[in-house]
Formats: structure tokens, C-alpha cells, sequence
């Protein structure tokens, strides 16, 4: 029914995704915030923090359990920097999230800008992690089952 997970390792990959869309997502709502002085925008994007912050929760017991399925070599020392940078990104991301959640009522426009702030370092990180999990995917193939990977014609 679903080809594509044939050839998949581990579900790690399936995971990561939400972290990365909710997290960007939550840094150009709160971008329109600190541009419009707005308290609801600033909602969606506290909302959006969050809610990737749990996804984050997933992608790391994923990505954990993935471990499994490198090969000794050069890739398991990518995989040590990617879980590095991606455990320091979530724990910034949890920081932001706390920081969200007890000023939540009194949110100022210098909170706004803390905030936002905080979100530009929370995405710089996540760039600089998934670039590593993205050389582990393309570089290494090291979440493809090449034994079912069927060649280019």
C-alpha cells in the first residue's frame, strides 16, 4: 500500500519533519507580531513553538532508536554532531517555550523582541542540525534499505 516505506529503515525521517515547519512557522508569525504589535500573532506563533517543541520530543526518541541502523564508520560521527546540535536546538526551543508560557499574560513588545530573537538563534540551530541529518539521508543513505532500493532505468 505504501511503497515508498519499503525502503525505509527506521521512522525517524517520518518525524522530523513537524519540528522543522512548526518552528519556522512559529519565527515568521512572530516576525508579523513584533511588525504589527500584535498579541495575536504572537499567540499563533507561541502556539506553533510549542507544538513543535513536542514534535521535537518525537523526532529525538526517534531519532535515538535510529541510531540502531548506521553502520560503524564515518557516518555514526554525523550522527553524533546532528544529535548534538538537534539536543541543543530542542533545549533552546524548550527555553523559548517556558519563557512563552510564564510572561504569556504580561508579553510586551520587548518580550516580543526577546522572543523573537530567541527564534532566529532556535532556526539558525535547526538549520545547522538538519544539514547534518540531511548528509546522514543523501550523503551516507544511512536510512535506506538499499537491499529493496530498485536501480534508475
Amino acid at each position: 500500500m505504501l511503497p515508498g516505506l519499503k525502503a525505509v529503515l527506521n521512522i525517524h525521517p517520518l518525524f522530523v519533519h513537524f519540528p522543522i515547519g512548526l518552528w519556522i512557522g512559529a519565527l515568521i508569525f512572530e516576525i508579523v507580531a513584533v511588525l504589527r504589535k500584535s498579541d495575536d500573532w504572537h499567540r499563533t506563533a507561541a502556539r506553533l513553538l510549542y507544538l513543535g517543541t513536542l514534535a521535537a520530543g518525537l523526532a529525538i526518541l526517534t531519532g535515538l532508536y535510529a541510531q540502531k541502523s548506521v553502520p560503524p564508520g564515518p557516518a555514526m560521527t554525523v550522527v553524533g554532531i546532528h544529535e548534538t546540535l538537534m539536543m541543543i536546538t530542542t533545549s533552546v526551543a524548550l527555553a523559548l517555550s517556558l519563557f512563552a508560557l510564564v510572561f504569556r499574560k504580561d508579553f510586551t513588545a520587548n518580550y516580543r523582541k526577546l522572543m523573537l530573537i530567541g527564534l532566529c538563534v532556535l532556526t539558525i540551530l535547526l538549520f545547522l542540525g538538519t544539514d547534518r541529518g540531511v548528509q546522514l539521508v543523501y550523503g551516507y543513505g544511512s536510512a535506506v534499505d538499499w537491499s529493496t532500493a530498485q536501480p534508475q532505468k
